[in-house]
């Protein structure tokens, strides 16, 4: 963690680029900060908005309250004395009512800075676009805007090219073992993975990284191998598992995590035999037996899961991203085309 903000920790690059505008006072008045789920982007844009506001002490406590992570109930929340505003999509959809609420506040404004956070606005619909590019095209000198999605392509160009864009990336391995040890009471490491195997299955992630330590003992290398052990030699692999009942999207995302390294050390295994360069040691040997029916295939295996993480951070219905997996990975093992 740094000083600067002091809730995140890497994302070096923003930070400095962000204390280099603000000393030359070429701050942006609209920002987007885009990225995975778990690289503390909402987190940073609540530091950012402290230090515009010269309100950090206050905002650090409501922003605690807020429970971010929780329910993805819609939110048009005026915080720290009307300093800040936070807008949050209910059901997939920033609405214009939320925009309107902000805009008729934002008409009795005083002098000082005031902060807009607008989270996942991915899910801003063109009619509320429209009110924010109006807004954008004669903003007010002390009024910042920041925008935070998980997709930028997503965005309207048009609201593009009146931000600047930061994007917020995964820890490397040096700097995530780092904030593991000293952060051992935030991250502990489950009994039965070590701290290499939690990077490979969290990518570097540290939000990902606190769901999986909240697992403690329900880490699930061996449902994953039971997986690929179906997928590879039951002929009716789609029957045997399509019809698995998720109790949430939260579940499905940390098995397909789960599958996704267990098959990384699968695929390992099948291009190079090599039993030093596997994660999941507790299923090792399954994982040795599987791999010889996968070799030659990784790329297509791999770009299987790209789509799937793509079609889950799109909130696509997860019993459609199962079936996809199931039936492209039979393909490909099959030899066939897509």
């Amino acid at each position: 963690m740094s000083l600067f903000l002091p809730h995140i920790y890497g994302q070096e690059k923003v930070q400095k680029e962000w204390k280099s505008l603000l000393k030359n006072n070429r701050f942006p008045h609209t920002l987007i900060l885009y990225g995975d789920d778990g690289l503390g982007k909402t987190t940073a844009a609540f530091d950012l908005a402290g230090i515009l506001t010269g309100e950090s002490e206050k905002i650090s406590g409501e922003f605690d309250e807020l429970h971010i992570s929780s329910a993805r109930e819609e939110m048009t929340l005026p915080m720290a004395g009307n300093r800040l505003w936070y807008l949050r999509p209910g059901k997939m959809e920033l609405k214009v009512e939320q925009f309107r609420t902000f805009l008729e506040s934002m008409a009795s404004f005083d002098e000082k800075a005031h902060v807009c956070i607008i989270d996942e606005c991915q899910f801003m619909r063109a009619a509320a676009a429209n009110i924010m590019l109006k807004t954008l095209e004669e903003p007010q000198s002390n009024v910042y805007y920041i925008l935070i999605s998980t997709d930028l392509n997503s965005i309207l160009p048009t609201v593009i090219s009146r931000s600047e864009k930061f994007a917020f990336t995964p820890l490397g391995r040096e700097e995530y073992l780092a904030l593991l040890q000293r952060e051992s009471s935030k991250y502990p490491v489950p009994v039965n993975m070590t701290p290499d195997m939690l990077y490979q299955l969290s990518e570097g992630n540290p939000g990902i990284t606190l769901e999986i330590c909240s697992e403690k003992d329900n880490a699930q290398p061996d449902a994953a191998m039971s997986f690929w052990e179906t997928i590879t030699d039951n002929p009716r692999s789609f029957s045997a598992l399509s019809g698995h009942k998720w109790k949430d999207r939260d579940e499905f995302h940390q098995m397909l995590r789960w599958i996704i390294l267990v098959g990384r050390d699968i695929l390992v295994l099948a291009e190079t035999g090599d039993q030093n360069r596997a994660r999941c040691m507790s299923v090792m040997g399954r994982e040795m037996a599987v791999s010889r029916k996968w070799n030659g295939k990784v790329m297509q295996v791999m770009e299987v899961f790209r789509d799937a993480e793509l079609a889950y951070t799109h909130y696509i219905n997860i019993k459609n991203i199962w079936d996809m997996i199931l039936i492209q990975l039979k393909n490909i093992q099959r030899g066939r085309k897509e």
